[in-house]
């Protein structure tokens, strides 16, 4: 993957991130909270 390909979005509104998550470690779950607009860690 190249990160430098990948844009922005449309900021405010839209912005596009990366989350790196190691390989073997534990699962991490996200939710998106829909009055917010924010990706928050839910459990590992």
């Amino acid at each position: 993957m190249d990160i430098n390909k990948i844009p922005v979005g449309n900021a405010p509104e839209e912005v596009n991130v990366i989350i790196e998550i190691s390989a073997g470690s534990a699962p991490v779950k996200y939710e998106f909270d829909k009055d917010s607009g924010a990706l928050f860690v839910d459990r590992f």
